[in-house]
């Protein structure tokens, strides 16, 4: 059953600046959490690590070690993780969005969502509230920790709820058909052909892992879509079923035939 929810992922690429360690990009964040305070609709929110979580994740090799990760290495990306959780939650309350931070081990077990709890943060936007979570370094198994990306809980979340809506917010303009000539793809049905470009030090993929995580959550018949955050007018149309630029992935739909 189809929740009432947009869930909308914040790019670590839009709220910090990826090439200087530990940065957030402020005027970012709060350009985009001011343009949320006319929405009426319940959201759930998700963000990525950007120049926190991937930075140590790449100093501690983590990268090229799917799960034997270092102790002291474990110990600073998850607390990377919940500073930058922190700021984005001061941001949000200084704008009266009643956020409230949900680390991601607290919906999943090993590598599968809970669903119970996952139905919860959907019960809490019944509140005024706006769950925030993010993507951070989880506990497997047998003493195995890996990095769960934002894309992935975004994969995850849709999968249990169905979204209304599901929104990709990122550093460019959408999809782009060529990158060089910065074609920005419209739509993207079932038959389309997307030329992936690799993002340089992004262990979770950069826009090849959300478009991915992106395809996965279509599979499920709902319709993905990709703004450019560094214009939240452009979110805020998106929200609010206005016409904007942006690239939206079209959920696939079960086909019927008439008896």
């Amino acid at each position: 059953m189809q929740q009432d929810v947009v869930l909308i992922k914040l790019g670590g690429s839009v709220v910090t600046h990826k090439e200087r360690p530990m940065t957030i990009n402020k005027i970012a964040i709060d350009r985009i959490f001011k343009s949320l305070l006319s929405i009426k609709v319940p959201i759930i929110l998700v963000h990525g690590g950007g120049s926190f979580g991937h930075y140590w994740s790449i100093k501690y090799d983590m990268h090229s070690k799917p799960d034997r990760h270092p102790s002291d290495g474990i110990a600073v990306v998850h607390e990377s993780m919940i500073s930058l959780n922190h700021i984005m939650v001061k941001s949000m309350i200084k704008f009266k969005l009643n956020p409230y931070a949900v680390p991601p081990f607290s919906f999943i077990s090993g590598n599968k969502p809970l669903a119970k709890k996952i139905f919860e943060l959907a019960s809490m936007t019944r509140d005024k509230i706006i769950p925030v979570t993010y993507g951070d370094i989880v506990y497997r198994a047998n003493h195995k920790y890996s990095i769960l990306s934002g894309d992935e809980l975004m994969t995850m979340i849709s999968h249990v709820l169905k979204p209304k809506k599901v929104i990709f917010v990122v550093n460019v303009d959408g999809i782009y058909r060529d990158p060089q000539g910065k074609q920005v793809i419209q739509t993207i049905g079932e038959k389309s052909l997307i030329r992936f470009s690799n993002v340089n030090f992004d262990i979770t993929g950069g826009m090849k892992r959300k478009v991915r995580e992106a395809l996965k959550i279509s599979l499920g018949g709902m319709d993905v879509h990709f703004v450019n955050g560094f214009k939240p007018e452009r979110l805020l149309k998106l929200i609010e079923n206005k016409k904007t630029e942006g690239t939206v992935i079209k959920g696939k739909r079960s086909s019927t035939r008439n008896a």
